[in-house]
């Protein structure tokens, strides 16, 4: 996305490709509801779908994944769901009307009534009053109302955020070294070429803390379907592998020998593309890793500021650094599934070309 885009393009383009709040409470789904699906916890998919249902942007993937762990059919209902459930949720999210919830419900969550008064009421008001409303809001809604925001805060001189020389330094140092894509291109545009403090006091009062929330949104969605994908790649080449060597200690003679290459081809491709998801999940540990820790100096940066916004800044950078821990966490469990599957199928390479 070019830098010419604004902020509020830039955000409404994005965003409303589907981000929204946790809607567990809201379903009515407990934990113990989950749990007492006989074996639903010791599925290879249980994880991954959980996890999908907790924290992916699309309210209809999440409400998809919340019937599939619920359901009575157990691993069957998981099994679907990483086969096509999933991309069927999707489907349905992308269509406009979802999209525009989405994107009514993320702003409400994301430009809190303190510093967007405007803005925070208008999100609700759609929420509330249904797909007609939500469209005008997606559309020039949240523009305007992000406006009369933005101009209140300037003619608000008592509370008026003095931008010193530290202040637009430390942007700079966010449009070149953050580690989100989407704060690096608010910073930018805080800072482009005609840009004033007002653009950076919009930075810090809204900007960048809503184009952070943008970061995590959108790594969870990337990350969570290249796992829901991985799954059902890699455990059907790992059933696959299975049934291949059984045939093969079945058999005997020289069929026996052709049906071991067989088998052994088999788990050396489920050992290359396991191996492959380990180093996929490692890589996203690392960067989880790397943003906590960015978080946290946010944090102690914020607090060595008596100025409101900081304050406001360092509450919600708390909560950005406990999210990336918690990414962290997922990404660091499916980095060692896919290590033992690794194991497993060098395993069964090894059993195939051992010579019986």
């Amino acid at each position: 996305m070019k830098l010419r885009l604004t902020v509020n393009a830039l955000l409404v383009a994005v965003l409303i490709s589907g981000v929204g709040t946790n809607v567990a409470a809201a379903n009515g789904l407990a934990a113990a509801e989950i749990a007492s699906v006989s074996g639903i916890e010791s599925s290879p998919y249980y994880r991954i779908v959980r996890t999908t249902a907790l924290i992916h942007s699309q309210e209809l993937v999440r409400a998809s994944a919340w019937r599939a762990l619920r359901s009575a059919d157990g691993d069957a209902a998981l099994l679907r769901y990483i086969l096509t459930g999933m991309n069927e949720a999707k489907q349905l999210a992308e269509k406009q009307e979802a999209r525009n919830l989405d994107f009514a419900r993320r702003i409400a969550k994301t430009y809190t009534a303190q510093f967007s008064p405007r803005v925070h009421a208008a999100a609700l008001e759609a929420i509330d009053k249904g797909p007609a409303v939500q469209e005008h809001f997606a559309r020039v809604g949240f523009a305007e109302a992000k406006a009369l925001d933005d101009a209140g805060r300037e003619a608000d001189e008592q509370h008026k955020q003095q931008i010193l020389e530290v202040d637009r330094d430390f942007v700079r140092l966010l449009a070149q070294l953050d580690p989100g894509e989407q704060v690096r291109l608010a910073a930018q545009y805080a800072l482009r070429n005609g840009g004033t403090d007002v653009d950076l006091r919009v930075f810090f009062a809204t900007d960048w803390m809503a184009a952070a929330a943008l970061d995590i949104d959108l790594h969870r969605m990337r990350t969570l379907e290249a796992g829901v994908k991985f799954h059902a790649v890699i455990q059907q080449l790992v059933r696959d592998a299975k049934d291949a060597e059984r045939e093969a200690l079945a058999a005997s003679g020289a069929a026996a020998e052709l049906a071991r290459a067989v088998a052994a081809r088999a788990w050396a491709t489920t050992k290359e593309r396991a191996d492959a998801a380990r180093q996929a999940w490692e890589d996203e540990a690392a960067a989880c890793a790397e943003q906590a820790r960015y978080w946290r100096t946010v944090i102690e940066r914020a607090q060595s500021s008596s100025d409101p916004v900081w304050a406001a800044i360092a509450a919600t950078a708390d909560k950005n650094r406990g999210a990336w821990t918690g990414d962290g966490t997922l990404a660091g469990g499916e980095q060692q599934y896919w290590a033992g599957v690794e194991n497993e199928a060098h395993e069964g390479y090894l059993r195939m070309t051992t010579p019986a």
